[in-house]
């Protein structure tokens, strides 16, 4: 199959097979992304049942929406009548290859215990049983972020399957239930994860043998060791944990994954804010703008307008950090986060709700949400998107309700030239408030980013017309206005901004007010509104750029070669340095 085209799969490189199916890397040709694609094996590709169960697992993982959970695109079948899955591809490593490494450190097993225990609650929760937990179905990104991967065995609650069901799972991994062919739930998954901490903890599964049998019948009939024995670090809650998982009878295991959650949370500290499922929305989210203070110590605000605004990516702050920055702000004053309606958690727990113990639950829900957002921010500031990536992904496992997480991560798929991600959160955002200006905001950069200059405008308007006072939303509609000849039309959106703009700020507006002066041909005026932009901003690129060519436009060439001399020093855009190289050379 590598080197042939599935669709507009461009298939690349064989990644692994199972039993349920091949798995290769492929090229997305429409959409240019990495995705991996999963086919029936041809072996069974004409067995009906197993083309059923293939379809099942579709159907199942794509019901799914969870950071801790694989994404499936689509399914779809070729022209030789070969099903196939199309998944999102991660760069990472599996839990076995994390252990093949060596011991794993005790924080690490914490943190990926959590984050599967939260995968299979949402999977759970949605009627969907895994049923082959184990280290090589596991994927920590290399932003740091885990995936259940491969439901290919996954049983939906009321569909019966039963093609080779005692089969199914991996031998080692097996809960005795799964093993003596008898029906399973979710608590097998369970055993699984239980099987899994065990093996992370201490480098060796509880329950091995020579051969298959042998393995079996360990499960079924002996006891394992304690997990301390081999790793004298393990609390003795976490022992008890996994004490708890690996019981033979499913009646004596944890019942849900919420319940262990709790201890989990319990055992690490956590707050206790996922696996509930009834919230409401705190607050709205705004926008708001940083003091100066703020500003000098995060760097000059940049214009993230997507014409010559990408040329701020060679300035010290990454575009749109300013923006996003104006969550830090909102901090205590409830940033737009969706908490946990505390009259149903006291329903939920059987209690009723005093007013101290609904301050107490909000406060603790509040700053928990904004722990992952404010860490995921301070890695945006810094350029690290990666990790703000896995951070605002972290805080979404909490709650996949919470707008503001949902509008920051727009943000960070921008940057990352996702523009088909930033979008698809944006929305998200959207749908949770409908106010949300930074989702448009986000979301207008992105669709100009991916060449809808029309719907980008429409969208960078209604956040303007949100917030009167959004200055980089003005500024980034201005500069598509201006790239797309429409420089008169940018004026007035422009004099609009400077009515409210900051002073920190009003460097992008005088910018673009020279700019399109410029795209009129008056190079004069244009000079007007450079000038003072860069007294305000004395390293902008493209305000230098723009004052080289205007003073070339008028013919000082004096003047046009001593910025154009300075273009060389703050531009890092191969084609712009070549420019000024160019009319350097010139003299």
């Amino acid at each position: 199959m590598v080197g042939k085209t599935v669709k507009h799969y461009e298939i690349t490189a064989e990644l692994g097979q199972g039993g349920m199916g091949v798995v290769y890397k492929a090229t997305d040709t429409v959409l240019g992304r990495t995705v991996a694609l999963k086919f029936l094996p041809a072996s069974t590709s004409s067995d009906e049942k197993a083309r059923e169960r293939f379809a099942h697992e579709a159907r199942a993982v794509s019901a799914l929406d969870h950071p801790n959970v694989a994404v499936v695109h689509e399914i779809g079948e070729s022209g030789d009548g070969d099903m196939f899955i199309v998944m999102a591809y991660y760069e990472g490593r599996t839990l076995e290859d994390i252990i093949k490494e060596g011991p794993v450190p005790l924080e690490d097993v914490l943190g990926y215990a959590l984050d599967m225990a939260r995968g299979l609650a949402a999977a759970h929760d949605q009627g969907i049983i895994h049923r082959d937990i184990k280290p090589g179905n596991v994927m920590v990104t290399d932003s740091g972020f885990l995936k259940i991967l491969d439901f290919g065995l996954a049983k939906v609650q009321d569909v019966t399957m039963t093609v080779g069901e005692a089969s199914i799972g991996t031998l080692a991994y097996m809960s005795p239930e799964q093993a003596q062919g008898a029906p399973v739930d979710v608590r097998t998954d369970l055993w699984a994860l239980g099987v899994v901490l065990y093996e992370l903890l201490a480098g060796k599964r509880p329950f091995d043998g020579p051969y298959d049998a042998a393995i079996l019948y360990a499960a079924v009939n002996t006891d394992h060791e304690d997990v301390t024995i081999w790793r004298d670090d393990a609390p003795e809650a976490l022992a008890r944990v996994i004490d708890k998982l690996l019981q033979k009878s499913p009646d004596a295991r944890y019942q849900t994954a919420h319940e262990l959650l709790a201890d989990l949370r319990a055992l690490t500290g956590e707050g206790d804010l996922s696996g509930l499922s009834v919230m409401s929305q705190l607050s709205g989210i705004r926008a708001a703008e940083t003091s100066s203070a703020e500003e000098q110590a995060h760097g000059a605000p940049e214009d993230v307008g997507p014409g010559a605004g990408r040329g701020a990516a060679s300035s010290s702050a990454p575009r749109g950090a300013f923006f996003q920055s104006t969550y830090a702000k909102l901090g205590a004053a409830a940033t737009g986060a969706v908490l946990l309606g505390v009259g149903a958690f006291f329903a939920m727990s059987g209690g009723g709700a005093s007013s101290a113990e609904t301050a107490a639950i909000e406060a603790t829900i509040r700053e928990q949400a904004r722990s992952f957002l404010d860490r995921g921010i301070s890695f945006l500031r810094d350029g690290k998107y990666e990790l703000a990536l896995a951070e605002l992904e972290r805080s979404l496992q909490y709650d996949s309700t919470y707008g503001p997480a949902w509008s920051s991560l727009s943000g960070v798929y921008y940057q990352l030239n996702d523009y088909g991600s930033a979008i698809r959160a944006a929305n998200r955002a959207l749908a949770i408030d409908g106010t949300n200006t930074i989702a448009y905001y986000n979301r207008g950069l992105a669709e100009a980013g991916q060449g809808q200059t029309g719907r980008a405008m429409e969208t960078l308007s209604q956040a303007t017309e949100m917030d009167s006072t959004f200055t980089q939303a003005y500024s980034a509609l201005a500069d598509l206005l201006i790239e797309s000849g429409r420089a008169a039309d940018a004026l007035p959106v422009l004099d609009r901004a400077s009515q409210t703009a900051s002073t920190s700020l009003r460097f992008i507006i005088y910018k673009n007010q020279g700019k399109a002066h410029m795209a009129l041909g008056d190079a004069a005026t244009a000079l007007d509104y450079l000038e003072p932009s860069l007294r305000l901003n004395p390293d902008w690129p493209e305000t230098v750029l723009l004052m080289a060519r205007a003073y070339d436009s008028l013919g000082d060439r004096s003047e046009a070669r001593r910025y154009w001399e300075r273009v060389l020093e703050v531009e890092t855009r191969p084609a712009l340095r070549a420019e000024a190289r160019r009319r350097l050379e010139q003299d």
